[in-house]
């Protein structure tokens, strides 16, 4: 049996070597919920359910992606699919909010009550329309890895990767639970996930827009502006309600900027830079931690550190905060903030100085909704981010049929002329244009496809 191990291990390392972000590697069905079982849970927690159209199936996946490293390593998430192969839906990716437990990764919980977060969100936006994906994010579900938290460029390559993944995956389900994705791609996310949502769209647009377009953003609840308004809060309170998200940050961008082997002793009093490291294994949850933290997290660090860290704009700490701060950038995508005010883990003021930025860079279509301080704090208010931004979501959500080449929900004269265009000039194609102009599904589009089109718009 030995004889064989030398070449399985040759071949492992190999297809890795050859491997490229996005490519997807397995992936592995979970279940399925038909249209009544829907509205039954919905009707249970006192949910509309009249928005349940489609029955849905659920998948885990794992594709490759880039690293903050540089390095291609294998991530995970989940997908949640429409069962509809006669109809395309656009991509919805949601993106978390924070957690310190591998075992609370979207991939391994799946819609189930282990995660009431992902349960809501796949309940919300799948059977209504859309092929949604739940990135873990780099490092989480993986007990060897860190997770990059409040990293802006991890987020981008995690969604951007799993999109290219579930992609290949739709080809992989031909004739077997079809799915298509149309051309429209939404964001949206809560409180980490709001910072991730932001931090995507950033990225897609200065380093991806010649092969991904935004439909439009909700980021909900985030911390964009870390070099001002979080710092200010954190230097001005005596105390906060959550204190673990502090050091997950400083530990963080730590291994992030420089390196796994970072002396601790030279940031945090001795007892913290001998825990710290453990505690962010993945294997301790958020209240586990803020037991044992001070009620001020800054009193973690060493007194000299901290001296600086409030004087020292060029401070290590102050450095990663700055480039990793979301609001030097003009968005050109519509974006929908939704934060509380009275939120007392991220002041909603993160929300209002990233509207105001963007307005003033020049932005077209920034959006602010602030909840009134009566609805409740950072997780009070996260059902009331979630509902509205689903409200607006549904409006501009379109489902295409075939035919429908220009993807604004109608088969006209208008799709007749661009199939027409595409023929003679033998222009270049998305996925989805050739899927809606193939209608006699032949794999291309051909004069038999404009006489299908035809007879479809006679009709």
């Amino acid at each position: 049996m030995k004889l064989f191990r030398f070449p399985v291990i040759l071949f492992f390392i190999l297809s890795k070597l050859w491997s490229e972000p996005g490519d997807l590697v397995e992936y592995n069905y979970q279940n399925n919920f038909s249209v009544s079982t829907l509205q039954i849970i919905l009707n249970s927690i006192g949910e509309d359910y009249s928005n349940v159209v489609y029955p849905i199936s659920v998948y885990d996946i794992k594709y490759e992606s880039l690293c903050v490293d540089g390095s291609i390593d294998t991530l995970s998430g989940l997908v949640s699919i429409p069962q509809e192969p006669l109809k395309a839906f656009p991509l919805l990716s949601y993106l978390h909010g924070t957690t310190s437990l591998d075992s609370d990764a979207p991939s391994i919980t799946g819609m189930s009550i282990d995660n009431a977060e992902i349960l809501l969100v796949g309940l919300m936006s799948t059977p209504s329309g859309f092929i949604t994906i739940f990135p873990d994010y780099e490092g989480i579900g993986d007990p060897n890895k860190f997770h990059p938290y409040i990293v802006a460029e991890s987020y981008t390559n995690s969604v951007v990767n799993m999109i290219k993944a579930v992609k290949q995956l739709s080809y992989e389900f031909q004739n077997n639970d079809d799915f298509q994705l149309n051309d429209q791609l939404f964001l949206m996310g809560y409180s980490e996930g709001g910072y991730a949502t932001l931090a995507t769209q950033r990225g897609i647009q200065l380093n991806h827009s010649d092969e991904i377009i935004v439909t439009a953003s909700f980021p909900m609840a985030g911390p964009y502006d870390l070099s001002g308004t979080m710092v200010d809060h954190f230097l001005s309170i005596p105390s906060y309600p959550s204190p673990y998200y502090v050091p997950y940050v400083l530990t963080s961008h730590l291994w992030t900027y420089e390196g796994l082997d970072v002396d601790f002793f030279e940031y945090f009093n001795p007892f913290w830079a001998d825990t710290l490291p453990s505690l962010y294994d993945g294997t301790h949850s958020g209240s586990e931690i803020n037991n044992l933290m001070p009620d001020n997290p800054l009193d973690i660090l060493l007194e000299d550190v901290l001296q600086e860290f409030s004087d020292n704009e060029e401070h290590f700490f102050r450095e990663t905060l700055s480039e990793n701060t979301l609001l030097d950038w003009t968005p050109e995508s519509p974006i929908y903030f939704y934060h509380g005010t009275g939120d007392d883990i991220i002041p909603y003021q993160n929300s209002q100085v990233a509207y105001d930025a963007f307005i003033e860079n020049g932005a077209i279509d920034v959006n602010l909704n602030l909840f009134p301080e009566e609805l409740g704090g950072h997780s009070e208010i996260a059902f009331f981010c979630l509902s509205q931004g689903f409200q607006v979501i549904n409006d501009l959500r379109i489902i295409s049929v075939k035919g429908d080449m220009n993807n604004d929900g109608y088969v006209s004269l208008e799709d007749m002329d661009q199939l027409s265009f595409t023929i003679l000039n033998h222009s270049e194609i998305t996925d989805f244009e050739l899927w809606a102009g193939d209608l006699d599904n032949d794999f291309e589009h051909t004069i038999m496809d404009i006489l299908y089109l035809l007879d479809n718009i006679n009709r």
